[in-house]
C-alpha cells in the first residue's frame, strides 16, 4: 500500500466536505453536515457542493477543484440523503489510511424469476466480488461482467477490513489516491446496458490498480433516507409476501362510475406508475371513471374540497375512489374495491402511526374503547373482507352520499399533529352511525410510499436473522412476529 504522510508531525488535516447533488439535500443530511463540521477537533474543515448530471460529472467537477486547491489533504465524498455523527470526520482520520469509509445502509436490487417483479433489499454498499478467487485481486476498471456481492452488518469482522468495492455515500480520500490516478477519476461504463459498472465501482477498481486499499470501519454509523414502500416491507427481508387469497377468488366489479379523486399537496409529485395506472383505467373504463386532481396540503382540506365538488357531480358517479399521492394502486384495485358493496370500502396499506410502521386502520380496543392500529396482521388467513371502526384514506372508495356528513365532522376544530386523524375517525364514525354499516376494510395490499432511515430497517433484519439462526439451531418453528398479529372477529 502506498504511503500516506499522514503519520505523526504531518500538517494538520484539511479536509474538503465534497457534496453531489442534484439541486436538493435531505435535511437530516444538512443538520448533521452543519454538527458535523463545527465539532471535527482534529481537522480544517470546508463544504463544497456541486450540481451536474450524471453524477460522473459532479464528482470529477468536485475532485478538479480540489486537485486545483493543494492546501486541502482529503476530499470526504457524502451523499445528500446521508446522515452521519458529528465525530465522523475524527474518526476517519484517526485510521490515517489514503481511503476510509463507513458503510452506509442502502437498498439493493433483488431479482427473482422472470415472471416475478423485481424487489429490493436492505443491506450495505460494502462490496467483495462473487467470485472468491478474485476477492482482494484487481480487474479491469470497465469490465462490466465482473459481479459483487453486497455483505451486510452480521458479515463485518468486529474490527476494520478491507473491501473490494463500495460506494460513496460516506467516503474519505487523501489527495495521493487522485494525484497516481488518471483523469477521469470518476465514470459510468454501459449504463444503458443490462450491465453496468457505477462511477464509485469505477474508481475504486482504478484506486485498487494503483495500489490502495479500500479500509472499512463498521463501528462508524449512519443513516440513509429512501422512499420505502410501507406496505409490502416484508419483501426487504423475505423472498416470501404474504398475501390474502381473497383478490384471487374475488370477481372484480367494473360497472360503476366512479370519480377518482387524486388529492396532492400543492408542492407534491405523484409516482410515474400511479400516473400510468390512472391511464389504465381511462383507457379500460372510458367515461364510466372521471379522473381529477385535487390540491389540498391536508386529509380534513381534500375532503372539504370533494364535499363541494360533489354538489356539481354528475349523478351518474355514485362513488368516489380517493388516492393520496404516496400511494401507488394496481390496475385491479379499481374492480376489488367496486366489488364490495359498503358506504366505505378501503385497499390495504401501511403508514406510521405515533412512530411506528402500522397498518393503515383502526379497531376499537375491547378493553379501554380507544382506538388502536396494528403493527401485525395474519395476512395469508385473511380470506374476506372485515370490518374496522376506521380506515386511513389513502386508497379509500366511498359512496358519493358519506360526503354530507363532512361539515357536522368539522364542526369539532382539530389542533395539532393529529388532526388529520382525529377528523377521519370521526368522519367514519359519523358515516357508519347514519348508514349502520362500518367502514369494510378489504385484504389486498396497495402500495404505499414514505421516505424512512434505512438504518432502522437494517438493524430489524439483523435482529430476524438472528432469531431464524437461533432457531435453526434448536429446531424450533419459526417465530413468524414480533407482536400479536390483528384477526378479525369471526
Amino acid at each position: 500500500m502506498p504511503e500516506t504522510g499522514m503519520g505523526i508531525g504531518s500538517p494538520r488535516p484539511k479536509v474538503v466536505v465534497a457534496v453531489p447533488s442534484t439541486g436538493h439535500m435531505h435535511h437530516a443530511c444538512m443538520d448533521s453536515l452543519r454538527a458535523m463540521i463545527a465539532e471535527t477537533m482534529t481537522a480544517d474543515v470546508t463544504f463544497w457542493w456541486d450540481n451536474d448530471c450524471p453524477h460522473d460529472r459532479c464528482r470529477n467537477a468536485l475532485t478538479d477543484r480540489f486537485m486545483k486547491a493543494p492546501e486541502w489533504s482529503h476530499l470526504l465524498f457524502v451523499d445528500t440523503d446521508v446522515a452521519m455523527q458529528p465525530d465522523t470526520i475524527d474518526r476517519l482520520l484517526a485510521h490515517q489510511v489514503p481511503i476510509v469509509c463507513a458503510p452506509v445502509p442502502t437498498l439493493n436490487s433483488r431479482y427473482g424469476p422472470p415472471d416475478a417483479p423485481h424487489g429490493v433489499s436492505v443491506g450495505t454498499n460494502i462490496m467483495v466480488f462473487d467470485d472468491p478467487t478474485l476477492r482482494g485481486g484487481i480487474v479491469e476498471p470497465d469490465s462490466p461482467d465482473t459481479g459483487y456481492r453486497r455483505i451486510e452488518p452480521d458479515d463485518f469482522p468486529p474490527e476494520p477490513f478491507t473491501c473490494d468495492a463500495t460506494g460513496l455515500g460516506l467516503c474519505l480520500i487523501h489527495r495521493q489516491v487522485f494525484e497516481q490516478i488518471e483523469r477521469p477519476w470518476f465514470a459510468f461504463v454501459g449504463q444503458f446496458g443490462d450491465e453496468q459498472v457505477g462511477e464509485d465501482v469505477y474508481f475504486f477498481r482504478r484506486a485498487r490498480a494503483a495500489g490502495f486499499d479500500i479500509l472499512v470501519d463498521p463501528s462508524i454509523g449512519c443513516d440513509h433516507y429512501k422512499h420505502l414502500d410501507l406496505t409490502h416491507l416484508d419483501l426487504l427481508y423475505s423472498d416470501k409476501l404474504p398475501i390474502s387469497p381473497w383478490p384471487r377468488l374475488q370477481t372484480q366489479n367494473e360497472s360503476r362510475n366512479v370519480l377518482i379523486a387524486v388529492r396532492v399537496p400543492r408542492t407534491g409529485w405523484l409516482h410515474v406508475r400511479t400516473v400510468d395506472c390512472l391511464q389504465t383505467w381511462q383507457r379500460h373504463f372510458g367515461d364510466r371513471v372521471l379522473i381529477e386532481t385535487v390540491f389540498a396540503d391536508t386529509v380534513r382540506a381534500g375532503f372539504v374540497e370533494l364535499a363541494s365538488r360533489v354538489q356539481t357531480l354528475e349523478e351518474r358517479f355514485s362513488h368516489i375512489l380517493i388516492l393520496g399521492d404516496d400511494v401507488v394502486p394496481h390496475a385491479v384495485t379499481l374492480g376489488l374495491l367496486a366489488s364490495v358493496d359498503a358506504p366505505i370500502v378501503a385497499g390495504l396499506t401501511r403508514k406510521l402511526i405515533d412512530g411506528l410502521i402500522c397498518w393503515a386502520f383502526w379497531t376499537r380496543d375491547p378493553v379501554t374503547g380507544e382506538l388502536v392500529a396494528p403493527q401485525n396482521i395474519k395476512l395469508p388467513e385473511l380470506e374476506q373482507p372485515f370490518e374496522v371502526a376506521a380506515i386511513d384514506p389513502a386508497c379509500m372508495l366511498i359512496q358519493r352520499d358519506t360526503l354530507r356528513h363532512v361539515d357536522s365532522t368539522l364542526q369539532l376544530l382539530d389542533h395539532g399533529p393529529y388532526a388529520d386523524r382525529d377528523f377521519i375517525q370521526r368522519w367514519c364514525q359519523a358515516v357508519a352511525n347514519a348508514t349502520g354499516s362500518a367502514p369494510i376494510q378489504i385484504p389486498f395490499t396497495v402500495e404505499r410510499r414514505a421516505e424512512v432511515g434505512l438504518a432502522g430497517f437494517l438493524g430489524l433484519k439483523m435482529k430476524l436473522k438472528a432469531r431464524l439462526r437461533e432457531q435453526q439451531e434448536s429446531q424450533e418453528p419459526q417465530v413468524a412476529g414480533a407482536g400479536p398479529a390483528f384477526q378479525p372477529a369471526k
